[in-house]
């Protein structure tokens, strides 16, 4: 009986694998994972460097891959045969210089696997980030995160709304915090409301992560869940994005350069759908005269007025009746004294707009040793908007550098500055924006003879002070305000970071960081004599007109931002036995902020 048994006992035997991991000379690598992943079993490396664990019997005969990985290394890999009999397979990890697949970016700027991770996040690589162009970062982001909404201005340069999750704020800031290099930096636009996308009308200037070059972004991570984001408080109720940038690595004492330039144009994607059956008046009536209310319902801007035939005569009713009076002229603002057809313009609102372009460059030259590495880059953008006379041109520059001082001891250092410039930012809202003016214009309006408007109110009876236009009531000529209201604004912008990481024993560091988000934003408005779509935001006043009988008007506005983020952190991690590690973070922050507005306007 016991002869028959013994064979089977030993069939039923599983094969126990191990061995040791090491790095570079021989050291032990502490906290390695070596794992069959088809079996889904495995172990991590002790203090020696050494695992062992047992594979199932049912997997004997069978040859599998044993996989041998540790963060900041190449992972290896080794072909075993299951047989029942013991296994001894050591693994040599050589350091990796590239992205780990399989590990993200956390909070305070640490690095996890995603499998020991219990929180949401997605993490994006600088080349999933690059696949399209935008510019702003975020709008590089849309589609690309499940869970995040994100709305553009529709203008071109303004800011980008993103929501994680849904709105967590009826009244408030529903914007997450963004982190780079462990740095918390400032999303901010404008202190005042009028440049913060106001409805009543006013400009976008922007949010401040666009000031970023999207090709020095290394990984992009969306922290969603509040557990996620716990550890940066309050301010990052609405979620965080944490942005890690491009660092250079070992390259043999050769230098290695790259570069990244795009070319892109554009046009408005959608228009409002317009009516082309009826022209400009009321009632069913119109006849220009001045543009102002004395000839019949000149000073209306919607299109209720006669039907757009083709016909040069019987605009009007005979008095008193609702006969057209054929004998009457069909006069406009481009022909106030003599009789001209009365037709559509079906393009008359596309026709403002031209071809944008978008073309952007970056130049970057990266090397290093096993010990010191550094990276430079130069980026470059010029955007011609489709908007007429609005432009944008921006230049960074961003240096990383890391220094590996002792066995025990490294340090890394960040630098970037950022100098966008922007001219005649398009208005948004009721009064100023683009489209506000679109939506009232009369459909026989020609666009094509609103572009000289150089010619003056006079040429068709409007007012002498008042630049040619189709209706001097309600509106200001499209272009006159673009070329002759110039909006110029200009931000300059530092963001550094300083660490140190000394460590303390295999899988304890000590981590010292500080870093600062410095801002300087100046806004020039001027306003010629004769506008009167734009409101002045004069400080402690709700938005007031531009006087006609002063010789136009401006405003100045200037804001100021410092804030610095200092930490101190304690990690470990450190594996249980062969199943299982700890992953732990005990630190603080201090935070400082100073902010200053100071404006003027007439």
């Amino acid at each position: 009986v016991v002869v028959g048994i013994a064979p089977a006992l030993a069939q039923a035997q599983g094969t126990t694998i191990s061995g040791q991991v090491t790095g570079i000379g021989g050291t032990p690598i502490v906290g390695a994972s070596v794992s069959i992943t088809a079996l889904r079993v495995g172990a991590f490396t002790d203090d020696a460097g050494r695992y062992s664990f047992t594979a199932p019997a049912s997997a004997n005969g069978t040859t599998v891959t044993l996989l041998a990985r540790r963060l900041g290394y190449q992972p290896s890999s080794a072909p075993v045969t299951l047989s029942g009999a013991p296994v001894v397979q050591n693994f040599s990890l050589s350091t990796a210089a590239t992205e780990l697949q399989g590990v993200v970016v956390t909070a305070l700027g640490l690095t996890r696997e995603k499998s020991q991770l219990g929180t949401a996040q997605q993490q994006i690589s600088s080349s999933e980030l690059n696949q399209t162009k935008a510019l702003n970062l975020i709008d590089q982001l849309s589609g690309k995160v499940s869970g995040v909404n994100i709305t553009g201005a529709g203008t071109p340069g303004g800011s980008t709304n993103i929501v994680i999750r849904g709105q967590n704020s009826i009244t408030g800031n529903n914007q997450p915090l963004f982190i780079v290099d462990g740095t918390p930096i400032s999303n901010n636009e404008n202190a005042h409301s009028r440049h913060s996308g106001d409805p009543n009308g006013g400009y976008d200037f922007g949010s401040g992560i666009s000031d970023l070059n999207p090709d020095d972004i290394a990984t992009l991570t969306v922290l969603k869940g509040p557990n996620a984001a716990a550890l940066y408080g309050s301010r990052a109720s609405n979620g965080v994005i944490v942005i890690t940038t491009k660092k250079g690595a070992s390259s043999s004492a050769h230098a290695r350069t790259e570069l990244s330039t795009t070319y892109t144009w554009d046009k408005p994607s959608t228009l409002p759908v317009y009516q082309n059956l009826y022209g400009q008046g009321a009632g069913g009536e119109f006849e220009y005269f001045n543009g102002k209310g004395d000839g019949v319902n000149d000073w209306a801007d919607q299109s209720f007025g006669p039907k757009l035939d083709g016909r040069s005569f019987g605009c009007t009713f005979i008095p008193n009746t609702t006969t057209y009076d054929t004998a009457a002229p069909c006069l406009q603002f481009t022909s106030p004294t003599a009789a001209s057809p009365w037709i559509a313009h079906p393009d008359n609102v596309e026709s403002f707009f031209n071809t944008g372009h978008t073309r952007s460059t970056t130049l970057a030259v990266s090397g290093g040793t096993d010990r010191a590495s550094a990276r430079l880059s130069l980026g470059r953008d010029n955007i011609t908007g489709y908007i007429p006379n609005n432009n944008f041109s921006k230049t960074s520059g961003l240096l990383n550098g890391s220094l590996q001082v002792t066995s025990k001891l490294s340090t890394d250092a960040t630098l970037q500055y950022i100098h966008n410039v922007a001219q005649n930012r398009p208005g948004t809202g009721y009064n100023t924006g683009i489209l506000e003016t679109f939506v009232w214009f009369g459909r026989q309006v020609d666009m094509n003879a609103l572009r000289n408007y150089q010619q003056g109110g006079a040429t068709n009876n409007g007012p002498a002070n008042r630049e040619f236009n189709w209706n001097y009531n309600f509106h200001n000529n499209p272009f006159w305000r673009q070329f002759e209201n110039p909006v110029g604004d200009i931000r300059d912008r530092f963001i550094g970071t300083v660490s140190a990481n000394y460590k303390l024993f295999d899988g304890g560091s000590l981590i010292a960081r500080t870093g600062s988000d410095i801002y300087r934003l100046g806004i020039d408005e001027h306003f010629a004599q004769g506008n009167i779509q734009d409101q002045v935001a004069v400080p402690g006043i709700a938005g007031a007109g531009i006087d006609p009988a002063y010789f136009g008007g401006f405003a100045n506005q200037n804001d100021y931002s410092n804030q610095n983020n200092s930490d101190l952190l304690l990690t470990v991690s450190r594996p249980l036995g062969n199943h299982f590690a700890v992953n732990s973070t005990l630190g603080g922050t201090v935070r400082r902020e100073r902010f200053e507005n100071a404006s003027v306007a007439t």
